[in-house]
């Protein structure tokens, strides 16, 4: 059965009202074949208080908690993959995956690519699945910058994975979790109806208005502008013509 044909099917069953077919067809020995990445966390125990299911359980039932995006659910799919690889232990015998975000986001490379993914949903899955399990600071600055840090693009959808995540986690603590990303959402919408700066191209000056400062084209420009950036993300008020003009050329 070809790539394209798999992956097609993959999708139907990830966006269907049942994604849960993914525990059948591994139980029926299906998956070693399409998804063997899969295999390896279903039955991987998580030995620590914020989870109550296997890997490969949390994961299905993560799918579940976002919505029937196909975007949002190849990233609840491949978020967790990673953690077979570094799965390590402390004095207590809790377990801990530091790193699994960069090695998920890897292994969701490859897996969509073999899989005849195109190049552009490659690229977004993976880039979720790195920051599938950021935290963010409260306040509007924190916000800011995460937007800039993570891409305009992946917003407001990273918020439902979050969210997604943690309801197929166990009870520990998930109220305060929960609580966390609605506060991010509040800070999120605040920083959108403010229409305040996250990024270079929203910025008032452009590189057009520094060439014509007298700045002479090439890399300096474009460091200049990130200075901007900086500025402007810390305090927004800063964002006019006049002001990043007269500290910045």
């Amino acid at each position: 059965i070809s790539a394209e044909r798999i992956m097609v099917e993959l999708v139907k069953t990830l966006v269907s009202d049942h994604p849960g077919m993914l525990r059948d067809a591994y139980e029926c020995g299906l998956t070693r074949y399409f998804l063997p990445e899969l295999d390896r966390i279903m039955e991987l125990e998580q030995n620590n208080p914020h989870h109550c299911y296997t890997v490969g359980e949390h994961t299905i039932q993560a799918i579940s908690n976002v919505p029937a995006d196909r975007l949002l659910r190849l990233t609840m799919l491949f978020h967790d993959m990673g953690k077979a690889e570094c799965m390590t232990f402390d004095e207590e015998g809790i377990a801990h995956y530091s790193g699994h975000e960069e090695i998920s986001a890897e292994i969701a490379h490859k897996a969509l690519t073999r899989l005849r993914f195109d190049r552009d949903t490659v690229t977004k899955v993976s880039h979720m699945v790195r920051f599938h399990d950021a935290r963010i600071m409260a306040g509007e600055k924190y916000m800011r910058r995460a937007v800039a840090r993570i891409g305009e693009e992946y917003f407001p959808m990273i918020f439902d994975i979050w969210e997604g995540d943690v309801l197929a986690q166990s009870l520990y603590k998930r109220e305060e979790k929960l609580a966390r990303v609605s506060r991010n959402r509040e800070d999120y919408e605040a920083v959108m109806q403010k229409r305040q700066c996250i990024s270079k191209a929203m910025l008032a000056v452009k590189g057009a208005d520094l060439i014509a400062a007298g700045m002479k084209p090439g890399k300096e420009i474009g460091e200049v502008l990130d200075r901007m950036l900086e500025d402007v993300l810390e305090q927004p008020e800063h964002n006019t013509k006049e002001y990043l003009l007269d500290k910045y050329r």
